[in-house]
């Protein structure tokens, strides 16, 4: 998964690979596997001006299950053409297309939202929908409307990750998986965003029993912290 332009959200990154990390470690094998693309192969830089080098150029890139697009909103590829026919070609042969924050420009650009729901960030509402006035969207911070997945903003990937997680290794590895992130509740599909104003609820608590148990334990300790 991960396909990447410069000035992409590194954040929105680390929330994909980290947390699918923390499943196969969790899980004790290699559920899943990933690659950070670039159009041509060469060396990107996040927003953050950090620089990344990828595993493989777009042409490159084949037995993929899932290719998600980080950008920034005014991306675009460097020969339109042949890129925007090459990933509308892996959408044909049943690669689930996403779009991460921004990422849901480049793939609009493609062709790859047509007659499909979105998911924009508020930052960015105004703008994809003077560029893309005919494309339905939505309030939900994640949406999943056929083979097309976008999220709006990078913790809203977290949350994702953790639905994959849970389709495809169950409710156990998934909370434990939150717990290591100190995520205290998986937003939901329904789950709207917010532009402004936010709502502070007592979050729930996750964790299984015995992490429970061992967190209590470690409230009540007073010993040398080495024997914990």
């Amino acid at each position: 998964m991960g396909f990447h332009f410069s000035w992409f959200s590194d954040v929105s990154f680390d929330f994909g690979d980290r947390t699918l990390r923390a499943a196969n470690e969790i899980a004790g094998k290699e559920a899943f596997a990933w690659k950070l693309i670039s159009e041509n192969g060469a060396r990107v830089e996040s927003s953050a001006a950090v620089g990344f080098d990828p595993d493989l150029a777009l042409a490159d890139a084949d037995r993929l299950d899932y290719l998600f697009l980080l950008s920034s909103p005014l991306a675009s590829f460097l020969e339109p053409k042949p890129a925007q026919g090459h990933v509308r070609r892996m959408a044909r042969h049943g690669v689930k297309m996403g779009g991460v924050s921004a990422g849901v420009f480049p793939l609009a650009r493609s062709g790859l939202l047509d007659g499909h729901t979105c998911s924009v960030h508020w930052c960015y509402a105004a703008a994809f929908a003077a560029e893309f006035p005919d494309l339905r969207t939505t309030d939900d911070v994640i949406n999943i409307d056929r083979e097309r997945y976008t999220v709006s903003g990078a913790a809203a990937m977290f949350d994702l990750m953790l639905h994959m997680i849970e389709q495809k290794l169950g409710n156990n590895v998934t909370t434990e998986v939150a717990c290591w992130f100190q995520h205290p509740l998986m937003r939901g599909r329904a789950c709207a965003k917010r532009s402004q104003h936010f709502t502070v609820k007592a979050p729930r608590i996750c964790c299984p029993a015995r992490w429970l148990t061992r967190l209590r334990f470690c409230g009540q300790y007073r010993g040398p912290a080495g024997r914990i």
